[in-house]
């Protein structure tokens, strides 16, 4: 494995960069300010602008910082708009397993346009193929089966579902998991 940090990407509608300062507004407009995206999230729910640092402790100095290569996390930007609407971000890769735990949001105004599969899919193929971690997983609410619509849509595999194994603003809930193997993606990509 190689990590090569938040590297720009891009699709035919988005571009996934590093964030900016300037970010910070535009991703609490699009999309932290509503609850439909904070309530399957486990920060607490964001209020007002200064709730985006104070609380939520993102769009910090420290949260802005991409020194560490094995930080990933994108803006998702729309090409039509230039807004950022959404993030990325792979969490905690293991080396020792050759691993990484992708979480994703969305603005509310882009839903159901296929954006945030453009988006997995993008940074599916950067992190088998280029970082060349063997196992890409996901988790979503079982109460939120969009998250899971994509993570199918983008090829990933059902691995099961988890009784009361994780916490979001609605409390414990079941968390349900797919995974891709750099193996997997070979196939889909030789079909």
């Amino acid at each position: 494995m190689e990590h090569l940090g938040t590297q720009r990407l891009e699709t035919r509608r988005l571009i996934l960069r590093r964030f900016e300062p300037g970010d910070m507004e535009p991703m609490y407009e699009n999309c932290w300010r509503h609850r439909s995206v904070t309530e399957w999230t486990s920060y607490a729910p964001m209020d007002c602008l200064a709730d985006v640092q104070n609380n939520a402790k993102m769009f910090t100095e420290k949260w802005l910082c991409y020194d560490d290569p094995k930080r990933y996390s994108w803006a998702i930007e729309e090409k039509a708009t230039s807004q950022v609407i959404g993030r990325m971000f792979g969490m905690d890769p293991d080396d020792s397993i050759c691993q990484v735990d992708l979480a994703y949001e969305l603005g509310p105004d882009w839903w159901n346009r296929g954006l945030m599969t453009e988006a997995v899919q993008a940074v599916l193929t950067f992190f088998l193929q280029q970082v060349g971690f063997n196992r890409v997983f996901a988790y979503h609410a079982a109460g939120n089966p969009a998250s899971g619509r994509v993570m199918q849509k983008c090829g990933m595999v059902y691995e099961g579902t988890l009784r009361q194994a994780g916490k979001c603003n609605h409390g414990i809930i079941d968390v349900v998991c797919y995974s891709m193997l750099a193996s997997d993606y070979k196939n889909k990509a030789a079909d």
